[in-house]
Parts: C-alpha cells; structure tokens; sequence
C-alpha cells in the first residue's frame, strides 16, 4: 500500500540563515513521500528576499522544494495560508523557518493518523523547547487528546511546527485567520476541535527554538491578540468554568506585565470567581496592583 503524500509548509520571514536547518530536517525524515512548500513573506526583492533565493537556490534547481513569493510581508498566518492553497498531500505540517524536525516526526504522525479512527483531524507530540540566549532546553510532553472542545482556550497543544493535520480538517476551518498576528495557533487548533478529534505521540518530535527579543512588545501583542481571540469565541469559552477561569488568569496575568493595574486585578478576581480553589490566583491580583515592575520581578517574567 502506497503511503500518504504528506505537504510540509514552510513560512520564511528575515530568517534565511535558519532555513536551510529546517529544510534539511524535513529531507532527513525516515518517512516518504513528502512534498516541502517553502512561502517567502519576505517584502518584494529586498535583502532578505535575495538572501533567502539565493540560499534555496540549489533545493529548488534539484526539485526538493516548490518555492512561493509573497509582493509584501502578509505575516505568518497569511504565509501558512499561501502554503496550504498549493498543498496536495493527504496530511499537511508546518514548520517555522527557525524550527526542526526530528527524523521519525513524519512517520510517527502518519501512523497515530492512520491508527486511529477518521475524525481525528490534528496530531501532536513532545517537543524539545530550546532557549538559545541560555543554551538550555527541556522537555515539553503532551497532555491532552480526544474531544478537546472544552478544554483549549489556550494553547494545550505546541508550537505549529510540532502539529500535522488532516487536510480536510485545514480546508474545513478554511486556515488560519490571518487577522491574528499572534495566538494564530491556538485560534487555529480551537476551531479544528470543533469538528475533529485530537490525538497525539509520546515521543519527541521536534526542536523549538526560543530567540532573545524586544519583550515588551512581544507582551502587548499576546495581550492584543488573547482580547482578540476572548471577543471573537467569547460566549462559547466561558463553559466549563474551569476553562474561562483559567483564560481570565492568562489575560490577568498579561493586562499585569503590561501594566494595566485596574484590568488585571478585575480579571484575576473573576479568574478566582470561577476556580475558587486556586488561592494563587488571588495572589496573583495582589501582585498585579503593585505594577508590572514589581509583578515581573516576583512572577519572574522577561
């Protein structure tokens, strides 16, 4: 019996030093065929986008990779998007440009799809989360599987680069939405177990790179995006309670490090409302009032 085509979707922005790490990971996989979709985001022909052809140059001479131009930087929700309209394979993957494939990922993932019955439309693993300013890394292992419709609201599952779904499953939920330059992921995984199962592999599957960057940013864009995903499912997240308590706590703990003193107790009180049996959460709201120097520094956030 023929294997599965498997599409490997790889979204490349500003990181052309990084790509051929991530391509060379999928040509090394112990598992065939696989077709690999790269999406240049980069803006028009500018430094990054020579860098990246001229990088790719020789994988796309010898036919290993389709390559695809975006005119301006759509963002990676757009680029995946790009990836997935050009996908041919039964199953699709995706991979950062800055992240990589372990060599039994693909086949390891293939065979949980298969094993298992055909409402199962996204399959994960453990992974390997990698600081690269520290040079250590651990282990994250896989929690949660079958109907996760009341469970996700956040991200339960990993990194896009860890996950490989079901085509049909990506045609369903028509992508990504590319309004979301942020929690893009786990609006994404929300809406897929919607309709499919999710079922995942014990084993570690691949490297997750954490790179040092402008963390102040990085915290107002999580906190724009988590308000943005509460108002778009809003009433739909707020059962079971555990699952909105712990969603208040998240968007608490981000109104607190970026300094909405007010905002964040609020909503870390209502956290505590709907999970009375976390006393930490109260703390939470008390640490939340002093400022988000002093809630950083004992939160221990960077």
């Amino acid at each position: 019996m023929n294997n599965p085509l498997v599409s490997v979707i790889i979204p490349t922005y500003k990181r052309s030093d990084f790509l051929i790490r991530a391509l060379e990971s999928v040509l090394k996989q112990t598992y065939s065929p696989i077709e690999i979709i790269v999406v240049d985001d980069n803006d028009g022909d500018n430094e990054f986008r020579l860098a990246t052809a001229e990088n790719i140059k020789s994988y796309i001479e010898k036919n290993l990779i389709q390559y695809y131009k975006h005119d301006f930087n759509k963002g990676l929700p757009a680029a995946r998007n790009t990836g997935i309209s050009h996908a041919n394979g039964e199953f699709i993957a995706f991979l950062d440009d800055d992240d990589e494939f372990l060599p039994d990922k693909t086949r390891l993932q293939v065979d949980c799809f298969l094993n298992n019955n055909s409402n199962v439309g996204l399959v994960y693993g453990s992974f390997i989360r990698f600081e690269t300013d520290s040079n250590t890394e651990r282990i994250i292992r896989p929690k949660h599987a079958g109907d996760l419709q009341t469970v996700l609201g956040l991200n339960h599952i990993g990194p896009p680069s860890m996950v490989m779904c079901r085509k049909e499953a990506v045609v369903k939920v028509n992508g990504f939405d590319g309004s979301f330059r942020s929690r893009e992921d786990i609006e994404f995984y929300y809406r897929i177990a919607k309709y499919y199962e999710v079922e995942y592999v014990s084993d570690i599957i691949m490297k997750y790179y954490i790179h040092p960057n402008t963390m102040s940013k990085i915290h107002a864009d999580k906190l724009l995006y988590m308000v943005r995903f509460i108002d778009k499912f809003n009433d739909e997240l707020k059962k079971p309670k555990a699952r909105w308590s712990e969603i208040q706590e998240r968007l608490g703990e981000l109104y607190a490090v970026n300094n909405k003193r007010q905002k964040a107790f609020k909503t870390l009180l209502n956290a505590y409302i709907n999970n009375p049996k976390r006393v930490s959460i109260l703390i939470k709201a008390i640490l939340a009032v002093l400022g988000d120097k002093i809630y950083k520094k004992i939160r221990n956030v960077v």
